[in-house]
């Protein structure tokens, strides 16, 4: 996964835009004030619509500095970008001459555009959920190996289906060649 990086988004075989939502979201941070207090751990993520191929990056901050060089770096040019109204988005329409079409769905308002429903990040969320409910039945992560365990969830996204062990094998093949 380190050395193959997810790209996702571009152009369909009809010549639309993909449709990719991205998000940050905070792993292990108490909910409602609630419990104990523990530091957390800031995921930068995006998710193709139709495929449902992801990336998720463990990131230092949420400015726009960091999240824009992480769309540059994971979502093809092209690509129909749906975010939230994070003020670290408010650029990307912007970024390299206008490689990317932008739209924003602005949470405090409503979650699904009430002009065009396809204006949403509802499968991102979906993600987010998903991802932090595999690693709360760990039983516990070590803090170290935190981008690993989100390397991991991203690879068996992507192998659903029967394909897993053939991946591992090829992987294992690749790296330590006989």
């Amino acid at each position: 996964m380190e050395r193959h990086k997810t790209e996702i988004g571009g152009f369909d075989a009809g010549g639309d835009p993909i449709i990719v939502e991205v998000d940050e979201s905070k792993f292990f941070h108490r909910k409602y004030r609630r419990g104990t207090w523990r530091e957390g751990h800031w995921v930068f993520g995006g998710i193709e619509r139709v495929s449902k191929k992801c990336f998720m990056v463990e990131v230092p901050d949420r400015t726009a500095a960091t999240l824009e060089a992480l769309i540059l770096q994971h979502c093809l040019p092209g690509t129909h970008i749906i975010s939230d109204g994070c003020a670290a988005y408010r650029n990307v329409a912007a970024l390299q001459n206008g490689i990317y079409q932008h739209s924003v769905v602005v949470h405090e308002c409503y979650f699904v555009n009430p002009n065009d429903a396809e204006i949403h990040t509802q499968n991102i969320e979906s993600l987010w959920m998903r991802a932090k409910r595999k690693l709360k039945r760990q039983f516990g992560t070590y803090r170290n190996l935190f981008s690993s365990y989100l390397q991991e969830y991203e690879f068996r996204s992507h192998m659903r289906g029967g394909k897993m062990f053939a991946e591992i094998l090829c992987a294992l093949i690749k790296n330590y060649p006989v």
